[in-house]
Protein backbone atom coordinates (compact mmCIF):
# COMPACT_ATOMS: atom_id res chain seq x y z
CA UNK A 1 0.00 0.00 0.00
CA UNK A 2 1.30 3.44 -0.87
CA UNK A 3 1.76 5.53 2.27
CA UNK A 4 1.01 9.24 2.06
CA UNK A 5 0.79 11.97 4.68
CA UNK A 6 -2.98 11.65 4.72
CA UNK A 7 -3.04 7.85 4.90
CA UNK A 8 -0.28 7.49 7.48
CA UNK A 9 -2.40 7.44 10.61
CA UNK A 10 -4.65 4.76 9.19
CA UNK A 11 -1.72 2.45 9.94
CA UNK A 12 -1.81 3.30 13.64
CA UNK A 13 -4.11 1.78 16.27
CA UNK A 14 -7.55 3.34 16.61
CA UNK A 15 -7.50 6.57 18.55
CA UNK A 16 -3.77 7.04 18.08
CA UNK A 17 -4.04 10.31 16.17
CA UNK A 18 -6.01 12.78 14.16
CA UNK A 19 -5.70 14.99 11.09
CA UNK A 20 -3.97 17.61 13.24
CA UNK A 21 -1.34 15.19 14.52
CA UNK A 22 -0.86 13.87 10.99
CA UNK A 23 0.10 17.37 9.93
CA UNK A 24 2.51 17.54 12.86
CA UNK A 25 4.21 14.38 11.60
CA UNK A 26 4.68 15.78 8.12
CA UNK A 27 5.46 19.29 9.49
CA UNK A 28 5.60 20.85 6.03
CA UNK A 29 5.78 24.62 6.38
CA UNK A 30 6.46 25.04 10.11
CA UNK A 31 10.04 26.25 9.65
CA UNK A 32 8.98 28.95 7.23
CA UNK A 33 5.94 29.93 9.32
CA UNK A 34 8.03 30.43 12.45
CA UNK A 35 10.70 32.40 10.57
CA UNK A 36 8.15 34.71 8.99
CA UNK A 37 5.82 35.15 11.98
CA UNK A 38 8.19 34.77 14.91
CA UNK A 39 8.49 31.99 17.47
CA UNK A 40 7.23 33.10 20.89
CA UNK A 41 8.05 30.02 22.89
CA UNK A 42 4.60 28.45 22.92
CA UNK A 43 2.77 26.02 20.67
CA UNK A 44 2.65 27.13 17.06
CA UNK A 45 -0.28 26.21 14.84
CA UNK A 46 0.60 25.91 11.19
CA UNK A 47 -2.52 25.65 9.04
CA UNK A 48 -2.64 22.37 7.15
CA UNK A 49 -2.13 22.78 3.42
CA UNK A 50 -5.07 23.09 1.10
CA UNK A 51 -5.53 20.12 -1.21
CA UNK A 52 -4.20 22.07 -4.20
CA UNK A 53 -1.46 23.95 -2.33
CA UNK A 54 2.22 23.06 -2.73
CA UNK A 55 4.48 23.79 0.23
CA UNK A 56 8.11 23.96 -0.85
CA UNK A 57 9.11 26.46 1.83
CA UNK A 58 10.78 23.97 4.21
CA UNK A 59 13.41 21.41 3.29
CA UNK A 60 11.45 18.21 3.85
CA UNK A 61 11.08 14.88 2.11
CA UNK A 62 7.58 15.28 0.59
CA UNK A 63 6.91 11.52 0.70
CA UNK A 64 7.61 10.97 4.39
CA UNK A 65 9.30 7.96 6.01
CA UNK A 66 9.89 4.67 4.25
CA UNK A 67 7.99 1.41 4.82
CA UNK A 68 10.49 0.05 7.35
CA UNK A 69 10.15 3.18 9.49
CA UNK A 70 6.34 3.02 9.24
CA UNK A 71 6.37 -0.63 10.29
CA UNK A 72 8.60 0.23 13.25
CA UNK A 73 6.19 3.00 14.26
CA UNK A 74 3.27 0.60 14.21
CA UNK A 75 5.12 -1.85 16.44
CA UNK A 76 6.24 0.90 18.82
CA UNK A 77 2.69 1.89 19.71
CA UNK A 78 2.66 -1.04 22.14
CA UNK A 79 5.45 0.69 24.10
CA UNK A 80 4.17 4.25 24.31
CA UNK A 81 3.32 3.84 28.00
CA UNK A 82 7.04 3.35 28.67
CA UNK A 83 9.88 5.80 29.04
CA UNK A 84 12.33 5.56 26.13
CA UNK A 85 14.90 3.53 28.09
CA UNK A 86 12.26 0.92 28.92
CA UNK A 87 10.79 0.48 25.45
CA UNK A 88 11.29 -2.52 23.21
CA UNK A 89 13.73 -0.40 21.14
CA UNK A 90 15.58 1.94 23.49
CA UNK A 91 17.67 5.03 22.97
CA UNK A 92 20.74 2.97 23.86
CA UNK A 93 19.90 0.54 21.07
CA UNK A 94 19.75 3.38 18.58
CA UNK A 95 22.94 4.98 19.89
CA UNK A 96 24.73 1.64 19.59
CA UNK A 97 23.46 1.24 16.02
CA UNK A 98 24.57 4.73 15.00
CA UNK A 99 27.91 4.48 16.76
CA UNK A 100 28.68 1.25 14.95
CA UNK A 101 28.01 2.91 11.59
CA UNK A 102 31.07 5.12 12.16
CA UNK A 103 33.31 2.69 14.01
CA UNK A 104 32.25 3.87 17.44
CA UNK A 105 30.01 2.84 20.32
CA UNK A 106 26.91 4.13 22.11
CA UNK A 107 29.11 6.51 24.12
CA UNK A 108 30.08 8.29 20.92
CA UNK A 109 26.47 9.29 20.22
CA UNK A 110 24.00 11.66 21.83
CA UNK A 111 20.37 11.69 20.64
CA UNK A 112 18.39 14.88 20.26
CA UNK A 113 15.06 16.31 19.20
CA UNK A 114 16.23 16.83 15.62
CA UNK A 115 19.74 18.11 15.05
CA UNK A 116 18.64 21.59 16.15
CA UNK A 117 18.94 20.61 19.80
CA UNK A 118 22.56 19.57 19.20
CA UNK A 119 23.28 22.96 17.64
CA UNK A 120 21.84 24.87 20.60
CA UNK A 121 23.56 22.61 23.10
CA UNK A 122 26.89 23.13 21.35
CA UNK A 123 26.50 26.89 21.55
CA UNK A 124 25.69 26.69 25.27
CA UNK A 125 28.66 24.40 25.90
CA UNK A 126 31.40 26.17 23.98
CA UNK A 127 30.59 29.86 23.50
CA UNK A 128 30.41 32.87 25.79
CA UNK A 129 31.12 36.61 25.96
CA UNK A 130 34.83 35.97 25.34
CA UNK A 131 34.45 32.80 23.25
CA UNK A 132 32.68 33.76 20.02
CA UNK A 133 30.72 31.65 17.60
CA UNK A 134 32.27 31.56 14.12
CA UNK A 135 29.86 30.99 11.25
CA UNK A 136 29.12 32.12 7.71
CA UNK A 137 27.20 35.27 6.92
CA UNK A 138 24.54 33.23 5.14
CA UNK A 139 24.18 29.82 6.76
CA UNK A 140 21.71 28.02 9.02
CA UNK A 141 20.57 30.61 11.56
CA UNK A 142 19.85 28.48 14.65
CA UNK A 143 23.35 28.68 16.19
CA UNK A 144 23.41 32.46 15.73
CA UNK A 145 20.04 32.87 17.43
CA UNK A 146 21.18 30.67 20.30
CA UNK A 147 24.49 32.52 20.71
CA UNK A 148 22.78 35.89 20.88
CA UNK A 149 20.23 34.56 23.37
CA UNK A 150 22.99 33.25 25.65
CA UNK A 151 25.05 36.43 25.33
CA UNK A 152 27.88 35.08 23.19
CA UNK A 153 29.69 36.99 20.46
CA UNK A 154 29.01 36.08 16.85
CA UNK A 155 31.49 36.49 13.99
CA UNK A 156 29.87 35.81 10.62
CA UNK A 157 32.20 35.65 7.63
CA UNK A 158 31.02 36.53 4.09
CA UNK A 159 30.56 33.78 1.55
CA UNK A 160 32.77 33.35 -1.48
CA UNK A 161 31.78 34.62 -4.92
CA UNK A 162 30.26 31.20 -5.65
CA UNK A 163 28.24 31.42 -2.40
CA UNK A 164 30.29 28.73 -0.68
CA UNK A 165 31.72 28.93 2.81
CA UNK A 166 35.02 30.82 2.88
CA UNK A 167 37.01 28.23 4.80
CA UNK A 168 40.21 30.29 4.77
CA UNK A 169 38.58 33.30 6.41
CA UNK A 170 36.66 31.11 8.84
CA UNK A 171 39.86 29.31 9.82
CA UNK A 172 41.60 32.60 10.56
CA UNK A 173 38.66 33.87 12.62
CA UNK A 174 38.48 30.57 14.53
CA UNK A 175 41.74 31.12 16.42
CA UNK A 176 40.72 31.72 20.04
CA UNK A 177 37.02 31.22 19.32
CA UNK A 178 34.68 28.98 21.28
CA UNK A 179 32.88 27.19 18.47
CA UNK A 180 32.99 27.04 14.68
CA UNK A 181 29.73 26.14 12.96
CA UNK A 182 30.40 24.60 9.56
CA UNK A 183 27.22 23.67 7.71
CA UNK A 184 28.21 21.26 4.94
CA UNK A 185 26.27 21.10 2.65
CA UNK A 186 25.31 24.65 3.48
CA UNK A 187 21.77 25.84 4.07
CA UNK A 188 20.46 27.97 2.29
CA UNK A 189 22.97 28.07 -0.57
CA UNK A 190 23.26 24.31 -1.20
CA UNK A 191 27.03 24.51 -1.70
CA UNK A 192 29.37 21.80 -0.43
CA UNK A 193 33.03 21.33 0.48
CA UNK A 194 35.03 18.17 -0.11
CA UNK A 195 36.21 16.02 2.76
CA UNK A 196 39.78 16.94 1.83
CA UNK A 197 39.04 20.66 2.28
CA UNK A 198 37.18 20.06 5.55
CA UNK A 199 40.05 17.91 6.80
CA UNK A 200 42.56 20.67 6.06
CA UNK A 201 40.28 23.16 7.83
CA UNK A 202 39.86 21.03 10.95
CA UNK A 203 43.54 20.16 11.17
CA UNK A 204 44.55 23.82 10.90
CA UNK A 205 42.07 25.05 13.50
CA UNK A 206 42.85 22.30 16.00
CA UNK A 207 46.59 22.92 15.62
CA UNK A 208 46.41 26.70 15.94
CA UNK A 209 43.56 26.84 18.44
CA UNK A 210 43.23 23.43 20.16
CA UNK A 211 40.47 24.51 22.55
CA UNK A 212 38.18 25.71 19.76
CA UNK A 213 35.32 23.30 19.08
CA UNK A 214 34.08 22.53 15.57
CA UNK A 215 30.53 21.48 14.74
CA UNK A 216 30.07 19.85 11.33
CA UNK A 217 26.37 20.10 10.49
CA UNK A 218 25.61 17.35 7.96
CA UNK A 219 21.82 17.61 7.88
CA UNK A 220 21.84 17.27 4.08
CA UNK A 221 24.52 14.59 3.90
CA UNK A 222 22.36 12.06 2.04
CA UNK A 223 21.50 14.49 -0.78
CA UNK A 224 25.07 15.57 -1.57
CA UNK A 225 26.30 14.43 -4.98
CA UNK A 226 29.71 16.14 -5.08
CA UNK A 227 32.28 13.37 -5.76
CA UNK A 228 34.71 14.62 -3.10
CA UNK A 229 32.15 15.01 -0.34
CA UNK A 230 31.94 12.62 2.58
CA UNK A 231 31.13 12.69 6.27
CA UNK A 232 33.46 14.25 8.80
CA UNK A 233 32.74 11.47 11.30
CA UNK A 234 36.35 10.26 11.04
CA UNK A 235 37.58 13.73 11.97
CA UNK A 236 35.20 13.72 14.94
CA UNK A 237 36.73 10.48 16.18
CA UNK A 238 40.25 11.83 15.67
CA UNK A 239 39.93 15.25 17.34
CA UNK A 240 38.66 16.35 20.73
CA UNK A 241 35.73 18.79 20.58
CA UNK A 242 35.00 18.07 16.93
CA UNK A 243 31.60 16.52 16.33
CA UNK A 244 29.04 15.85 13.61
CA UNK A 245 25.33 16.65 13.78
CA UNK A 246 22.83 14.65 11.75
CA UNK A 247 19.04 14.59 11.52
CA UNK A 248 16.28 12.23 10.39
CA UNK A 249 14.23 15.26 9.27
CA UNK A 250 15.51 15.44 5.70
CA UNK A 251 16.09 12.37 3.51
CA UNK A 252 14.53 10.05 6.10
CA UNK A 253 11.26 12.02 5.96
CA UNK A 254 10.64 12.40 9.70
CA UNK A 255 10.70 16.16 10.26
CA UNK A 256 7.68 15.97 12.56
CA UNK A 257 9.02 13.11 14.69
CA UNK A 258 11.98 15.24 15.84
CA UNK A 259 15.03 13.04 16.14
CA UNK A 260 18.69 13.60 15.33
CA UNK A 261 22.07 12.93 16.86
CA UNK A 262 25.58 14.13 17.51
CA UNK A 263 28.65 11.96 17.00
CA UNK A 264 32.19 12.40 18.30
CA UNK A 265 34.74 11.26 20.86
CA UNK A 266 33.15 9.98 24.06
CA UNK A 267 34.66 12.84 26.09
CA UNK A 268 33.19 15.37 23.65
CA UNK A 269 29.75 13.77 23.72
CA UNK A 270 29.93 13.71 27.52
CA UNK A 271 30.11 17.52 27.48
CA UNK A 272 26.98 17.80 25.31
CA UNK A 273 24.77 15.10 26.85
CA UNK A 274 24.06 16.78 30.24
CA UNK A 275 22.51 19.81 28.51
CA UNK A 276 20.16 17.74 26.35
CA UNK A 277 16.51 17.60 27.31
CA UNK A 278 15.79 14.52 29.44
CA UNK A 279 13.67 12.10 27.37
CA UNK A 280 13.72 14.61 24.51
CA UNK A 281 13.34 11.79 22.01
CA UNK A 282 10.24 9.61 22.13
CA UNK A 283 9.60 5.88 21.90
CA UNK A 284 8.07 6.48 18.46
CA UNK A 285 10.90 8.60 17.08
CA UNK A 286 13.55 6.18 18.31
CA UNK A 287 11.77 3.20 16.76
CA UNK A 288 11.22 5.01 13.46
CA UNK A 289 14.87 6.05 13.29
CA UNK A 290 16.00 2.48 13.92
CA UNK A 291 13.64 1.21 11.26
CA UNK A 292 14.94 3.79 8.79
CA UNK A 293 18.54 2.73 9.28
CA UNK A 294 17.57 -0.82 8.43
CA UNK A 295 16.12 0.25 5.07
CA UNK A 296 18.98 1.69 2.98
CA UNK A 297 17.11 0.99 -0.26
CA UNK A 298 14.48 3.58 0.65
CA UNK A 299 17.14 6.27 1.07
CA UNK A 300 18.68 5.34 -2.28
CA UNK A 301 15.27 5.74 -3.94
CA UNK A 302 14.69 9.05 -2.15
CA UNK A 303 18.04 10.37 -3.34
CA UNK A 304 17.18 9.43 -6.91
CA UNK A 305 13.73 11.00 -6.63
CA UNK A 306 15.19 14.22 -5.24
CA UNK A 307 17.90 14.36 -7.91
CA UNK A 308 15.32 14.11 -10.69
CA UNK A 309 13.10 16.83 -9.25
CA UNK A 310 16.12 18.99 -8.39
CA UNK A 311 17.47 18.68 -11.94
CA UNK A 312 14.13 19.69 -13.41
CA UNK A 313 14.05 22.78 -11.20
CA UNK A 314 17.70 23.69 -11.81
CA UNK A 315 17.30 23.25 -15.58
CA UNK A 316 14.20 25.44 -15.55
CA UNK A 317 16.04 28.37 -14.00
CA UNK A 318 19.30 27.94 -15.90
CA UNK A 319 17.36 27.51 -19.13
CA UNK A 320 15.84 30.94 -18.60
CA UNK A 321 19.20 32.59 -18.03
CA UNK A 322 18.87 32.81 -14.25
CA UNK A 323 21.61 31.74 -11.86
CA UNK A 324 20.79 28.75 -9.63
CA UNK A 325 23.61 27.71 -7.33
CA UNK A 326 24.60 24.08 -8.03
CA UNK A 327 22.86 22.23 -5.21
CA UNK A 328 23.90 19.28 -3.07
CA UNK A 329 20.72 19.35 -1.02
CA UNK A 330 16.95 19.08 -1.40
CA UNK A 331 16.57 22.77 -2.22
CA UNK A 332 17.87 25.30 -4.72
CA UNK A 333 19.12 28.83 -4.07
CA UNK A 334 18.60 30.95 -7.14
CA UNK A 335 19.18 34.55 -8.17
CA UNK A 336 15.71 35.69 -9.25
CA UNK A 337 16.78 39.32 -9.60
CA UNK A 338 14.14 40.69 -7.25
CA UNK A 339 13.25 40.62 -3.52
CA UNK A 340 12.40 37.19 -2.19
CA UNK A 341 9.40 38.64 -0.33
CA UNK A 342 7.88 39.94 -3.55
CA UNK A 343 8.45 36.59 -5.28
CA UNK A 344 7.16 34.62 -2.30
CA UNK A 345 3.94 36.58 -2.01
CA UNK A 346 3.20 36.33 -5.73
CA UNK A 347 3.77 32.58 -5.66
CA UNK A 348 1.59 32.19 -2.55
CA UNK A 349 -1.31 33.88 -4.35
CA UNK A 350 -1.05 31.03 -6.87
CA UNK A 351 -0.86 28.25 -4.27
CA UNK A 352 2.93 27.75 -4.22
CA UNK A 353 4.71 28.38 -0.90
CA UNK A 354 8.45 29.07 -1.21
CA UNK A 355 11.17 29.96 1.27
CA UNK A 356 11.74 32.91 3.55
CA UNK A 357 14.30 35.74 3.31
CA UNK A 358 17.99 34.91 3.71
CA UNK A 359 20.05 38.05 4.41
CA UNK A 360 22.18 39.47 2.92
CA UNK A 361 20.69 37.97 -0.27
CA UNK A 362 17.04 38.70 0.45
CA UNK A 363 16.79 41.26 -2.36
CA UNK A 364 18.13 38.97 -5.08
CA UNK A 365 17.81 35.30 -4.13
CA UNK A 366 15.11 32.81 -3.19
CA UNK A 367 15.41 29.36 -1.65
CA UNK A 368 13.10 26.77 -3.19
CA UNK A 369 12.71 23.39 -1.53
CA UNK A 370 12.35 20.36 -3.76
CA UNK A 371 9.00 18.60 -3.71
CA UNK A 372 7.87 15.72 -5.86
CA UNK A 373 8.54 15.79 -9.59
CA UNK A 374 4.87 16.60 -10.22
CA UNK A 375 4.93 19.40 -7.65
CA UNK A 376 8.02 20.94 -9.22
CA UNK A 377 6.49 20.75 -12.70
CA UNK A 378 3.52 22.71 -11.46
CA UNK A 379 5.67 25.07 -9.38
CA UNK A 380 8.01 25.97 -12.26
CA UNK A 381 5.00 26.93 -14.37
CA UNK A 382 4.01 29.35 -11.62
CA UNK A 383 7.59 30.64 -11.35
CA UNK A 384 7.55 31.37 -15.09
CA UNK A 385 4.34 33.35 -14.70
CA UNK A 386 5.50 35.29 -11.64
CA UNK A 387 8.92 36.09 -13.10
CA UNK A 388 7.58 36.92 -16.54
CA UNK A 389 9.52 34.17 -18.25
CA UNK A 390 8.58 32.76 -21.62
CA UNK A 391 7.48 29.14 -21.65
CA UNK A 392 7.26 26.68 -24.51
CA UNK A 393 3.47 26.89 -24.40
CA UNK A 394 3.15 30.66 -24.65
CA UNK A 395 5.96 30.85 -27.20
CA UNK A 396 3.89 28.60 -29.47
CA UNK A 397 0.88 30.84 -29.00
Amino acid sequence: MKTTRRSFLSLAPAGAGSAASLHAISARGREAWEAENGFRGGPVFVPPPEDDEIRISSNENPLGPGPSAVAALRSAYTSIMRYPMNAQISGTDLRTKIGGMYGGKAGNVVLSAGSGEILRTAVRTYTGPDRPLITAECSYESPVRAARYFGAQVKALPLTGGLGLDLDKMAGAAIGAGLVFLCNPNNPTGTVHSLADVTDFVNFVKKESPYTAILLDEAYYDYASHPGFDTGAGLAMEHRDVFVARTFSKAFGMAGLRIGYGFGQADTIAKLAPLQLTFGTSVLSIAAAMGSLEDPDYIKKEIQRNEAARKLTHDFFSGHGLDPVPSNTNFIFVNIGRPAKEFREACAERGIMVGRDFPPYENTHARISIGTLEEMQRATAVFAEVLGLATADNQQQ
